[in-house]
């Protein structure tokens, strides 16, 4: 009537079942490379699990990542090393550049493009900082060129007073041209370039105050490597105007953590694009001199969103050779709050875009370029797109996921725990080399350097990593989102903030030569800019 414990039958284990997950861990083997060890609740039991379509999809992506981070801590370590090696054997790229400046220099025009109602109140501030500030023992001409949708009697009254003035530097002359018809920064430029005769030309914009040393440095790099362009870097020169939120509750953090973001692109980034996939460095619109005809043989598309990317890929195509000189640094004025810096980076991202799908088909028809430049282009242009998928699927689907199953081999099998931990690895190796750039790069900005470590060591992290991609992944679906629906609209300028320059500039033409020279003096301390950072 009872059974006896011979008459009991066992529960049946099916196969690949465990009781345990140690047990069920060590039964897999080799083939625990490709599964997990999932628990079975209604047996009780631990079963092993072999991936699925969607886990080894996420395998490819993660693959990528992996493979895409281990070559670039390996290219940015490649080039950190470089440039320490450089520095000990060559010396101070400054002491370099002046030594090239005392073997003779030809004339050089700098153009400065403005959009006079939005800069207004800086451009003559920039002209005083270029004929001043910048070192030049040659023939140095400025040459504003803007336009303006109305009159504005006082401020082109000033600049036609500034033409006329006499009392500028030795060697040096200033001119102005008003461009009736323009409606953009590319149609002044291409004004400009039909008057310019001297070799070489430089273009600031018309917020960029470069540091004394800059234009040598480019012109010692153009003269060394035979180039047709060199391209400096940008920095943010008001630091404590910016503001990060909306008021009141703001702080001022916006324009360091820009600077930060620029000096890991300048010092890094841009550096590994043009050492190992371009072969060449490309345009990005201030602080460059180029060889007037180079220059001159192309025009700047007056509805491109970025005039200076369209022009980047149309020299790029004719073979131009263009370098970058990260070390020649101008100071730029960062957008003055959240609302502007999206606005900026939205026509950026479009800019882009658009140029990219405008010459895409250039980059593989026939021509003189060789296969590394046309890999470089495509790279550079057209793969970033698939690359933001594989990323938003590597690292914010599957970030989020560790959060719910940790990241260890019985939830997810031993090759997605190790491409994760080699992605994670890898991609600490360029926020460590970033850091250790930024603290070589202290004392050519003094303080301000020693400032920018920390911001660097906050932007070049995991975390700023993926702070600023989530930002750049929104500025991407709405760049495709206004392109695909045809809602680009007009070019739309930065706004720019008064820095005090215009009324500096009218007190000091009011005085008498002894006390404008004082008055000079002083207006540079409050200036916030290079001459803050000097040695």
């Amino acid at each position: 009537r009872y059974p006896t414990a011979a008459m009991v039958v066992p529960p049946v284990v099916p196969p690949g079942c465990y009781t345990d997950t140690q047990t069920a861990l060590a039964a897999r083997r080799f083939s625990g490379w490709f599964s997990s060890v999932l628990f079975d609740g209604h047996r009780g039991l631990y079963c092993i699990h072999r991936y699925n379509a969607a886990e080894w999809a996420f395998v490819g992506m993660l693959s990528i990542m992996a493979v895409l981070s281990t070559l670039t801590c390996a290219c940015v370590t490649f080039i950190f090393l470089r440039r320490l090696v450089k520095r000990c054997v060559r010396g101070s790229p400054a002491a370099g550049a002046r030594s090239a400046g005392e073997k003779g220099v030809p004339a050089i025009t700098a153009v400065i493009p403005c959009y006079l109602p939005n800069e207004q109140e800086i451009i003559e501030e920039t002209v005083d900082w270029i004929m001043h500030k910048i070192e030049w023992p040659g023939q140095l001409d400025v040459f504003v060129v803007y336009n303006t949708p109305v009159d504005l009697p006082d401020i082109e009254h000033r600049l036609t007073e500034m033409q006329d003035s006499g009392e500028w530097p030795e060697r040096r002359t200033f001119r102005v041209l008003r461009v009736v018809e323009s409606k953009s920064k590319a149609a002044n430029l291409n004004a400009a370039l039909k008057t310019v005769t001297t070799p070489y030309v430089v273009i600031y914009d018309a917020d960029h105050h470069p540091d004394r040393d800059s234009l040598l440095l480019l012109w010692e790099k153009m003269s060394r490597c035979s180039v047709d362009c060199v391209q400096g870097s940008y920095y943010m020169r008001n630091l404590d105007q910016n503001q990060f939120g909306c008021a009141p509750c703001a702080f001022p953090f916006l324009a360091r953590i820009v600077d930060a973001e620029f000096f890991m692109d300048w010092f890094l980034m841009k550096l590994v694009t043009r050492t190992f996939f371009l072969g060449n460095g490309y345009f990005s619109g201030s602080n460059a001199l180029w060889k007037t005809d180079i220059l001159a043989s192309r025009e700047f598309s007056v509805t491109a969103q970025t005039e200076d990317v369209d022009m980047a890929i149309q020299q790029l195509l004719d073979g131009r050779r263009i370098e970058f000189c990260a070390e020649s640094r101008s100071g730029e004025l960062a957008p003055m709050n959240c609302a502007g810096m999206w606005k900026q980076r939205l026509r950026w991202t479009i800019g882009w875009d658009e140029t990219s799908l405008k010459h895409s088909g250039a980059f593989t028809a026939a021509g003189d370029l060789s296969y590394r430049a046309r890999c470089g282009l495509i790279w550079t242009f057209l793969v970033r797109w698939a690359m933001m998928v594989v990323t938003v699927g590597a690292v914010y689907v599957g970030l989020p996921l560790t959060t719910i199953w940790p990241l260890d081999d019985a939830h997810w099998g031993k090759l997605i725990v190790v491409l994760g931990r080699l992605t994670f690895i890898m991609g600490c190796g360029p926020w460590l080399v970033a850091v250790l750039e930024a603290i070589l790069q202290v004392p050519a900005r003094g303080r301000q350097g020693a400032t920018q470590v920390f911001f660097v060591f906050l932007v070049s992290s995991p975390f700023g990593f993926a702070g600023f991609f989530l930002f750049n992944f929104f500025l991407q679906v709405s760049s495709c989102f206004k392109l695909s629906t045809g809602r680009v609209g007009a070019w739309e300028v930065t706004k720019r903030a008064p820095t005090g320059g215009a009324q500096r500039a009218a007190a000091a033409a009011a005085a008498d030569a002894e006390e404008e020279e004082g008055q000079r003096g002083g207006a540079e301390d409050g200036v916030p800019g290079p001459s803050s950072f000097e040695l």
